[in-house]
């Protein structure tokens, strides 16, 4: 049996011996030792299960690692049952669905956090609100600017309409730019 000269025992019983200490038994296959020459099986092994029973104390978990999860059984596999949270049914209008794909295309992280966590659909609905009052308030401070009035419309209709179709076009862009693809 070959055992270097240099050899140093490890700081503790389980860490790894430095590269220059290895045994090497005739016969057997060429294995490490983990263990200083004075400490025997037994007591490397008490010591293990005291650093695995410090390692496993119970910590108060936070966020999903502290649901209660249940399972069923399926083809012999115990499979989670898991399910995304209820969600009131709620309409998403243009603005929303432009949000939706900007970040589905765009914003995959915050897409798939927003998705998981729930709040994809709380989200899309605040964006559609915002966005429609931002267009609606636009709107009517660009309609006051230019001169737009309801006396413009009863004369000539046809340039009242074209106008307001400018200025919502717009205000539509400034939304877009201000607030969905950001």
């Amino acid at each position: 049996m070959f055992t270097n000269s240099t050899r140093r025992p490890p700081s503790t019983p389980w860490a790894s011996p430095p590269a220059t200490s290895r045994r090497w038994a005739c016969g057997r296959s060429a294995e490490r030792s983990y263990r200083p020459s004075g400490i025997s099986f037994l007591q490397t092994v008490k010591k293990a299960d005291m650093m695995t029973t410090q390692n496993n104390t119970k910590h108060p978990m936070k966020g999903a690692n502290s649901m209660e999860v249940t399972y069923r059984m399926q083809n012999g596999y115990q499979v989670p049952n898991l399910l995304m949270p209820q969600m009131p049914e709620v309409h998403l209008g243009k603005y929303a669905e432009l949000r939706r794909a900007y970040l589905k295309k765009r914003r995959r992280v915050l897409y798939t956090n927003l998705k998981t966590s729930g709040a994809l659909t709380e989200h899309l609905a605040e964006i559609e609100q915002t966005a429609r009052k931002m267009v609606e308030q636009t709107v009517a401070r660009m309609a006051q600017a230019e001169g737009v009035t309801e006396e413009l419309k009863a004369t000539d209709p046809l340039r009242w309409t074209g106008l307001m179709n400018n200025l919502r076009h717009s205000a539509e862009e400034l939304v877009l730019s201000d607030l969905i693809y950001a």
